[in-house]
């Protein structure tokens, strides 16, 4: 049942242009800005750099192969996550602008095995995401290399692998969050704008408040999923970029607690939309 349900939210999920177009312009975003147009600064500093001098040379640095694993992690829980958490909603959230849900679960095998369905093949979406995040960044940043004269050195492949496991697991939080907000609003709307809101701004806004407080607040921090998602990206390093978040140095908690904790947001989203399915009335 849970194989059949697979195939057909699959189905569904590849034929939608909102699907395509989403991951699209991700991708076109994330070459376009974060090589083409950090290219284009990088090579076109001011007539004095003075000190900023520095900064411009690292900034054309990143754009070779040994970092092309550092600028994919980097933009994963700002560029990425976002368009993932849009993705979440669009899935679920269209169910209910379509008025389909209904037909859905007094019709088909049941709620759960529906649910589980469009949760896996989500996955497999944010899957191909990353690969092909991965697989651009590897082409644009081997290109630039080229332009520049400079070797093609690409990381391990250990450590590509790496990368590709520690963006998909943002990539999935952000989704399910977003696929968990839809369920709960039962629109498209409002979870976009709240889960938006909430990656981007109230969780920095609140702990950087609260955070005065002491060590205790502090350690509450380490447990919320945007800075579990901040954790895994730099503990594969730093690397200036565009959308590269600033961040005060101090590392609160290792990869290892981070991948942790972000599962945990997972598995509690999964249950959480899971719950709300089982028990709601069907309207």
């Amino acid at each position: 049942m849970i194989l059949a349900a697979v195939r057909a939210e699959w189905f569904k999920i590849v034929r939608r242009p909102a699907v395509s177009v989403t991951i699209g312009l991700f991708l076109l975003l994330e070459v376009g800005i974060g090589y083409l147009i950090t290219y284009l600064v990088a090579t076109h500093p001011p007539a004095n750099p003075g000190q900023a001098g520095e900064n411009f040379a690292n900034l054309r640095a990143s754009l070779y192969p040994n970092s092309f694993v550092l600028k994919s992690i980097s933009n994963a829980n700002t560029l990425g996550g976002i368009f993932a958490l849009i993705l979440g909603v669009l899935v679920q959230g269209s169910e209910y602008g379509w008025e389909t849900v209904k037909t859905a679960q007094t019709q088909l095998p049941g709620r759960l095995t529906i649910l589980a369905g469009r949760l896996l093949a989500v996955a497999f979406v944010i899957a191909l995401m990353t690969v092909g995040l991965f697989l651009l960044d590897a082409i644009a940043s081997d290109a630039f290399a080229a332009i520049d004269g400079k070797a093609a050195s690409f990381p391990p492949w250990v450590d590509i692998a790496k990368g590709i496991g520690a963006d998909w697991l943002i990539f999935a939080f952000a989704a399910t969050f977003g696929f968990a907000l839809a369920t709960l609003f039962r629109q498209s709307a409002m979870a976009i704008g709240i889960g938006l809101g909430y990656v981007l701004v109230i969780e920095g806004l609140i702990f950087g408040l609260l955070g005065q407080l002491g060590d205790t607040v502090k350690q509450v921090h380490t447990w919320f999923p945007a800075a579990n998602a901040q954790y895994l990206t730099q503990a594969f390093g730093s690397v200036q970029g565009v959308f590269s978040l600033a961040t005060n140095g101090r590392q609160d908690a290792d990869a290892t607690h981070a991948v942790v904790a972000l599962s945990l947001w997972v598995i509690g989203l999964i249950v959480l939309s899971g719950a709300l399915v089982r028990v709601r009335d069907v309207k």
